[in-house]
């Protein structure tokens, strides 16, 4: 049975009340690709993925092939398509992507076999040695098509990271990854590009011995509802500093109008700011230019904008930031309520992590309970408590994140009633660094 790509459930939280950090000061950060792979080899198809530019398969990697197991290839028999394209046959941007063994169907792009246990396949694609050596705060960013179980155990494909070479593949450094579809997710349709991003743990910087790999798991039990998987344009970027520093980014409403401020300083060489706002902070689009003023080292520069096209729906904001070369980061993330949402009995004060633990301070004008949830980006629950009494007024809440790696995470606080839950009351971003 061939199977094609099928969907991601994007994780959003439809009522969020804030996407933002507290108080910063920070130098701005531009992104500096040093390790790129876009698996162009000019292959059609049946190009093993062992034949490529130093990459390696292993095979037997968590269980036992079958005596007809698929394979990872290198070819455009699935195109590279820039997301967020569907999936096509060959154009000519080859990819790394899981077929079927070339005696049962062969390599017709992310399709695989799965007719019974003759299929089964528990095989790694491995890269070159990569050298993070005098790079820091790096960021691993690929695009992908793919799917699996929620459990992460049938006919997925799963991201893993080492930092000995390959000798050892930590649990903590084995992603799931998952995609959507282009039309319906019925097991058939083509797959969508996706981007998929990851801030590296700090065991990944000044490194010579890093290296990526994908491990495709077919459990052979027949059932070929879930697709395939594929890679291209894999890039690993460091921080490099940008002249500004952002103290603070902050909005207010002003009758049926956003008025957003922020101040910044050390603007050497910096060029302007775009000003870009999303309904799902995921999606942004940019609403105006604002050009620098400053140019100086020291002085503290302000400045607005006016959004009059905000609608009674929960608006997200943030600023890119360009510099005179081009180069450009992002600000944080800021957010505007509805009216319809400006009444909730709970308000964040403060988030803290220290130690593996998370402190959260909360503000509540009734006594309610609540369960707190953290998230990773792409929506797997990490962590959670479980009916907690607040009283009304300041509350402190605390959850373990202990052994978390350094990223970006989400805190999510769910006001119950009648021991039910409601829509999300708080969802916030917050950071675990090194």
């Amino acid at each position: 049975m061939l199977v094609i790509k099928i969907p991601l459930l994007i994780f959003r939280f439809t009522q969020i009340i804030a996407f933002c950090f507290f108080g910063f000061v920070f130098s701005t950060l531009n992104a500096q690709i040093f390790y790129s792979e876009n698996f162009n080899n000019g292959c059609t198809a049946n190009c093993l993925a062992s034949t490529w530019n130093g990459w390696t398969i292993l095979n037997n990697v968590g269980g036992v092939n079958g005596a007809s197991p698929n394979n990872w290839f290198v070819s455009c028999a699935e195109e590279g398509v820039t997301p967020p394209g569907c999936g096509s046959t060959c154009i000519g941007d080859a990819c790394l992507h899981v077929g079927a063994d070339p005696g049962s169907g062969g390599d017709n792009g992310a399709t695989f076999n799965e007719t019974g246990a003759v299929n089964a396949t528990f095989k790694l694609a491995v890269s070159p040695l990569i050298n993070t050596t005098g790079y820091t705060s790096n960021t691993l960013a690929f695009d992908f098509i793919a799917f699996g179980s929620a459990a992460c155990s049938d006919d997925r494909v799963q991201l893993r990271l080492s930092t000995d070479g390959g000798v050892t593949w930590p649990v903590g450094f084995q992603y799931c990854l998952t995609s959507v579809c282009c039309g319906a997710c019925n097991g058939y349709s083509q797959g969508q590009w996706t981007v998929y991003s990851l801030l590296l743990p700090a065991a990944f910087d000044n490194n010579p011995n890093v290296r990526i790999a994908f491990h495709w798991r077919n459990n052979g039990n027949g059932s070929g509802t879930d697709p395939s998987a594929a890679i291209d344009d894999i890039r690993i970027t460091s921080a490099v500093p940008l002249p500004l520093k952002l103290i603070d980014f902050t909005l207010n409403k002003e009758s049926n109008k956003i008025k957003l401020d922020w101040t910044s300083t050390s603007e050497i060489n910096f060029s302007r700011y775009d000003i870009e706002r999303s309904t799902d902070a995921v999606f942004f689009k940019t609403i105006g230019s604002v050009p620098s003023k400053a140019n100086l080292i020291y002085a503290k520069t302000d400045y607005s904008f006016y959004d009059s096209e905000n609608n009674e729906q929960t608006s997200y904001y943030r600023l890119k930031m360009f510099d005179r070369d081009g180069k450009y980061t992002f600000s944080k993330i800021i957010s505007s309520e509805p009216s319809s949402l400006s009444g909730q009995n709970l308000s964040m004060i403060s988030k803290v992590v220290s130690n593996g633990v998370l402190t959260a301070t909360l503000k509540s004008t009734t006594a309610t309970s609540i369960n707190a949830e953290v998230f990773d980006v792409r929506g797997k629950q990490l962590t959670i408590l479980k009916n907690k009494n607040l009283v009304e007024g300041q509350n402190v809440l605390t959850l373990n994140v202990y052994g978390l790696p350094p990223a970006v995470y989400i805190l999510k606080i769910t006001e119950l009633k009648n021991n039910k839950t409601n829509a999300p009351s708080i969802a916030e971003k917050f950071i675990i660094e090194k």
